[in-house]
């Protein structure tokens, strides 16, 4: 396979603080290209269906029942793992929000939510692109 035939997939996500704790979530065993790692909240867009704004708090719903406010861009970040079983280039555009409301519960294929205090993150196992974002923001 070559580059121009792999299959892409753009995805937000969103470093979520409260205070000193960020938000992590834990997918299933099994689960997507990262099972059973810790990650920061998000997932796919719908591209051409909604903006990656509308996306983002989308998927912060689906993963974790809150709402978020006052996003800020972080950057990107891309990855190349398989998805299904077939090596997919991954594309994560990131975002630091801030809590705003809603009690955290996990939803989609987030099995477990965490409030990671600054200090604790380097203590979890994390994937890859979250690893290289918190290190990037000097929380690593």
């Amino acid at each position: 396979m070559t580059m121009d035939e792999m299959p892409f997939r753009v995805a937000v996500s969103a470093v979520i603080r409260k205070g000193d704790y960020y938000l992590f979530g834990k997918k299933a065993e099994g689960a997507g290209p990262y099972p059973d790692k810790w990650l920061i909240i998000g997932g796919g867009i719908r591209l051409g269906k909604e903006t990656i704004e509308e996306a983002l708090r989308r998927e912060i719903r689906e993963e974790a029942n809150i709402e978020v406010k006052n996003l800020a861009h972080l950057g990107f970040e891309e990855d190349f793992r398989k998805k299904k079983g077939i090596l997919t280039h991954f594309i994560f555009l990131n975002f630091m929000a801030e809590y705003g409301s809603g009690e955290e519960r996990p939803g989609d294929d987030i099995v477990e939510l965490r409030w990671v205090h600054k200090d604790e993150i380097k203590e979890l196992d994390v994937c890859e692109p979250s690893l290289k974002l918190f290190s990037d923001l000097g929380l690593r």
